[in-house]
């Protein structure tokens, strides 16, 4: 069978009976499918002979003409508050990676000044296969942990690529590279068995950090190095590590919490006295994932929502029409309705099933909502059991390090509006951009901070919340929008 991609003028070739979504993938199209193609998400929308359909649940039955919708790429944060490192001077070029479920972006720098001499990003191509990391593993499981592996090494080779023609050098100059990444990002990279972060106790099954050869990994200089910073348990990973890496969060005096929420939520709360981790299922609802209108922070996505004289105002990235809603749009409007009770603290929409932004297509459900609540309970529930675990109050925490894209573009004022954040720490919140990125470039600049990291890992604490008997009862409690 032939199928025509119009906008693309290409025709590719298909057996008949085959799935639309598995040959998109297979010719390198990369399709949005946040639920891996199982038909729940409804965002894998094609138009088929004119007729809009879901890829996932379309066969290839007879010639057909496509258009894809265009996916222009999200807002991709790189930048971060810089952290002190004096470079070893081993190496004269470096490659850091941050591999994030949703993004992945890379810095070459100068290995004798530390200066970052590039820097590029891209989407991570596991996401056709799902949003979050769980309907990856699965896939993994089902024999497919090789594709998974295969796609995210080429689109790290391709921003080495990238990164280094930016840099008027060659690949092959890069003699070092470093690599932070969740622990299931880590073990499907390196097709390490992900097995047993799906059963309890939910441990990884490589935890230490790996100092590996670039050969089928990356195409540096084949005599060069791969430093993969370690694990802590098996939802806390080397991004965590880094993230504690680029802020010495363990040399601190200040009781201090460090949240990094992502397509799941990592946290650590401690000082140089003590620190411990833990992670939420906070996921896929501040990717847009789950949520009707939701999407990426791209072109067309609505990102702040404000209360004026008791009219919501809102701004859409790009300036042009609104099409979505991102996390941080999506986080503002349901604090905003819930100053205009619209919202009940229960969550209930007072005025029905929807609410639809004025002048705009993009609309809020009852469905989202729940979806919100459960997002935040579950970071509210975290934040709340490791003060019990450590022995203080939330008032206690005289700072909160917000690291990652969504913890760097959310309103402060909204996460504590609806109980995500305790209120009582709103204004002690600092964004601190992509710090995990920034602990991979410590750790390839200089290997002092790449054992560093190692310490940092073995030092901190884990908190396996789902073994906790309070966790179901606190969790519930924090469902609700009260802000105390």
């Amino acid at each position: 069978m032939k199928l025509k991609i119009q906008e693309l003028d290409r025709v590719i070739d298909a057996p008949a009976g085959a799935n639309l979504l598995e040959v998109l993938r297979e010719n390198g199209l990369h399709p949005d499918a946040p639920c891996g193609g199982k038909g729940k998400c409804g965002k894998c929308k094609v138009l088929v002979d004119g007729v809009e359909q879901l890829a996932c649940q379309t066969s290839v039955d007879r010639d057909l003409s496509l258009v894809l919708p265009h996916l222009d790429s999200a807002q991709i944060l790189t930048d971060a508050r810089t952290a002190s490192v004096k470079p070893d001077g081993a190496n004269r070029y470096c490659i850091a990676f941050d591999l994030g479920t949703t993004t992945v972006v890379a810095y070459l720098m100068d290995g004798i000044t530390g200066q970052t001499l590039s820097k590029t990003s891209c989407m991570n191509p596991q996401a056709q296969f799902g949003a979050d990391v769980i309907s990856r593993i699965e896939y993994a499981m089902e024999g497919h942990a090789a594709e998974l592996s295969g796609c995210i090494r080429q689109a790290l080779g391709e921003l080495t690529e990238s990164a280094a023609k930016q840099a008027g050098i060659s690949p092959t100059d890069i003699t070092a590279a470093s690599i932070v990444g969740n622990t299931a990002m880590h073990h499907l990279l390196l097709e390490i068995d992900p097995k047993p972060l799906t059963v309890p106790p939910y441990m990884p099954n490589v935890s230490e950090g790996l100092t590996l050869s670039p050969a089928g990994l990356l195409p540096i200089n084949p005599a060069g190095t791969v430093r993969i910073l370690p694990n802590i348990a098996g939802f806390v990973g080397a991004d965590t590590v880094g993230c504690l890496l680029a802020t010495k969060l363990d040399t601190l005096d200040d009781l201090t919490l460090m949240i990094d929420i992502g397509t799941n939520g990592e946290m650590v709360l401690g000082n140089k006295h003590r620190r411990i981790a833990c992670s939420t299922a906070a996921g896929p609802a501040f990717e847009g994932a789950k949520i009707e209108c939701g999407m990426r922070g791209a072109p067309g996505a609505v990102d702040h929502v404000t209360v004026e004289d008791g009219t919501l105002r809102f701004h859409v990235i790009g300036e042009g029409e609104a099409v979505g809603l991102c996390g941080s749009g999506l986080l503002d409007l349901i604090a905003a309705l819930l100053e205009t009770e619209e919202i009940s603290e229960s969550g209930r929409m007072e005025s029905g099933a929807t609410y639809q932004l004025e002048g705009t297509k993009v609309y809020l459900t009852q469905k989202d909502v729940r979806e919100v609540q459960l997002a935040k309970a579950a970071i509210r529930a975290g934040i709340e059991l490791m003060c019990k675990r450590m022995g203080v109050k939330a008032a206690d925490i005289r700072q909160v390090l917000l690291a990652g894209a969504f913890g760097n573009y959310l309103d402060p004022r909204s996460a504590c509006a609806i109980g995500m954040i305790p209120p009582v720490l709103r204004e002690r919140i600092i964004p601190i951009g992509n710090a995990a990125g920034e602990g991979a470039k410590m750790a390839v600049l200089n290997v002092e901070e790449y054992e560093y990291s190692k310490r940092l890992a073995q030092g901190t604490e884990f908190l396996e919340l789902a073994s906790m008997p309070e966790f179901n009862d606190c969790y519930v409690d924090c469902l609700c929008f009260e802000e105390e």
